[in-house]
């Protein structure tokens, strides 16, 4: 790989030549066009290993991005690349399969729920900066449900805020991941379409400096059936991983004496999986 320095840089292609510049970089990189053919990666017995390469990547993107939906609420306040998070955290539970040849490895949460815990949302400042509480959840997978319990907590005792805004709000979040498996032939991906709905609960708009008033929270996952919400009526496998995520949002006065979010500001991580 070459760099192209000075006044002189372009992008684009130049003959066999192809300059690009990545995204946050002041550098062009300078490359030769080429390579094999599509048809070759897919065919050729030389790019076995590549193919099953490609197939474990695009099994860690695949399920990463739905990990992500999963987190939609707390998507505003992220301040990384949380996609790219959950594929290398996917593909560290893939490297644990030892059963299964590359190209087929599966990625069992359901085995490694403790890579869920902590995991992180943001980097900046991470949720136990902001929440110096310990959240730890207790669930029931009989239920499909979580119970949190927090006391009161104070502002300058258990929430420090880094931001120089007036508001903040408490989310936690309950929700269910499959674990995802080769048949042999290809990966199997969980059924998305009829997965139980999970349940999000928010506090109120709360000033700085009021406390966050106690609360014993019950979650449960739900089914949407004929516009009405219901417990959920599934029965839990060993494929199946009860999540809860926590995080804190702030907030800024709004029009007509709203309260808006605001983007980038705020704290969250994966409580716990079980």
């Amino acid at each position: 790989m070459a760099f192209l320095h000075g006044k002189g840089g372009f992008t684009g292609s130049l003959g066999n030549l192809s300059a690009y510049q990545p995204k946050g970089s002041d550098k062009i990189i300078l490359r030769t066009k080429g390579g094999a053919t599509k048809k070759q990666i897919k065919t050729h017995p030389h790019f076995a290993r590549v193919r099953s390469n490609n197939e474990e990547f695009g099994s860690c993107s695949k399920i990463a991005a739905r990990l992500r939906s999963e987190l939609h609420p707390f998507v505003n306040m992220v301040d990384y690349n949380l996609q790219a998070a959950f594929s290398a955290l996917n593909k560290t539970i893939q490297l644990q399969d030892t059963e299964n040849p590359p190209g087929q490895r599966s990625i069992l949460y359901s085995q490694h729920r403790y890579l869920l815990a902590n995991f992180p949302l943001n980097k900046r400042f991470g949720l136990d900066t902001v929440l110096r509480y310990p959240l730890q959840p207790v669930f029931d997978r009989e239920q499909g449900a979580a119970r949190l319990v927090f006391p009161g907590l104070q502002p300058g005792i258990h929430l420090h805020f880094p931001w120089q805004l007036p508001y903040y709000r408490l989310f936690v979040k309950l929700f269910m991941i499959s674990d995802l498996r080769h048949d042999g032939r290809n990966y199997v991906y969980p059924g998305w379409s009829n997965r139980p709905a999970a349940p999000l609960y928010s506090s109120s708009w709360l000033p700085v400096t009021v406390a966050l008033p106690g609360e014993e929270l019950f979650l449960s996952l739900q089914v949407i059936k004929n516009n009405s919400i219901s417990p959920a009526a599934i029965e839990l496998t060993e494929q199946h991983s009860l999540v809860m995520a926590a995080g804190i949002q702030m907030g800024k006065p709004g029009p007509n004496d709203t309260i808006e979010e605001v983007k980038y500001c705020g704290a969250g991580k994966m409580l716990a999986a079980g």
